[in-house]
């Protein structure tokens, strides 16, 4: 990875396409707005009155705001519709350059796997033969793929996450012994997915279990056979998944959520902190508790 260079204010207005007002400072890194420094790139996502004056006590950085802060700060600024997202883009960009794709001597990749252009794969990963990753996917240390499963392109799983692995599929016999039910189905992910650290992806028992278009699952999140997750939800630290549910687009699943096996989240469900879903939940949802019940509408 290549040193974090300094830039010119702006060079990173026109990255943006947003105006420059201020001074053209070069600006040397980022930094939260309550630790400003001069030459440092800052945002504040909402107007705050009490923030016009910490902000105008360091004349020499840039900051990434809203359109009520113009006039008001004398420091070097952008108006922006979405600062944050702004901010990360330029972050991005200038002081957080992407390393060079590397595959790992450690690495076991079995020769049938299929792993597209600029994969990168880190240190003592497992990926067997059905698996097949797309291109630009970057996966970190200790992590292991299994079963039959496709990834698409510009993924992120981080160490020790285990995608593919058996269910936790059982039937008890005349005995009354459990019998583990084999899962032969397989995995898709899509394009821009993010799996977090510790996380497992089960694949399914007979059919497959899918993993949308940039959908971002947070660190220690279990995932089981046969869910299906929609496009661009966000699945938080901590949360458990049953068997066999299906989750819309655009949902948010609150850090500690469990959700019941084979239930049925429409898209735009938001889920509240350690909520425990034993219901379907209509679209454009805010639900929370234990039993989780509806809060609102989501607007």
């Amino acid at each position: 990875m290549t040193k974090p260079k300094a830039v010119k204010s702006s060079a990173i207005a026109r990255f943006l396409g947003a105006k420059l007002f201020g001074k053209d400072l070069v600006i040397e890194g980022a930094a939260p707005i309550h630790a400003l420094r001069p030459g440092c790139l800052s945002f504040v996502k909402k107007f705050d009155e009490a923030m016009v004056g910490a902000i105008n006590e360091n004349p020499d950085v840039l900051i990434i705001g809203p359109e009520p802060y113009k006039d008001r700060i004398r420091c070097s600024y952008l108006i922006s519709d979405n600062p944050r997202l702004d901010f990360l883009r330029v972050i991005r960009e200038f002081f957080a350059p992407a390393a060079a794709p590397e595959v790992h001597e450690t690495a076991i990749i079995h020769p049938k796997a299929k792993l597209g252009k600029n994969v990168s794969v880190g240190a003592h990963t497992l990926i067997g033969p059905e698996v097949t990753i797309g291109d630009g996917t970057r996966i970190d240390h200790h992590v292991v793929f299994q079963g039959k499963v496709t990834m698409g392109k510009a993924g992120v799983v981080k160490s020790n996450a285990v995608i593919g692995g058996e269910g936790f599929g059982f039937e008890y016999n005349e005995y009354g012994v459990p019998e583990h039910f084999p899962h032969i189905g397989s995995i898709e992910i899509g394009d821009n997915v993010w799996i977090g650290a510790c996380s497992t992806i089960e694949r399914a028992t007979l059919h497959k279990t899918v993993i949308g278009p940039n959908v971002k699952i947070d660190d220690l999140v279990q995932v089981g056979h046969n869910t299906q997750i929609g496009a661009n939800t966000l699945v938080m630290a901590g949360s458990i998944i049953c068997g066999g549910a299906a989750i819309g687009r655009n949902c948010w699943i609150a850090p500690n959520t469990t959700i019941k096996e084979k239930l049925k989240l429409s898209d735009n469900v938001t889920t509240g902190l350690g909520s425990v879903v034993i219901n379907d939940v209509p679209a454009n949802t805010v639900v929370a508790g234990n039993p989780a019940r509806k809060l609102r509408r989501r607007i």
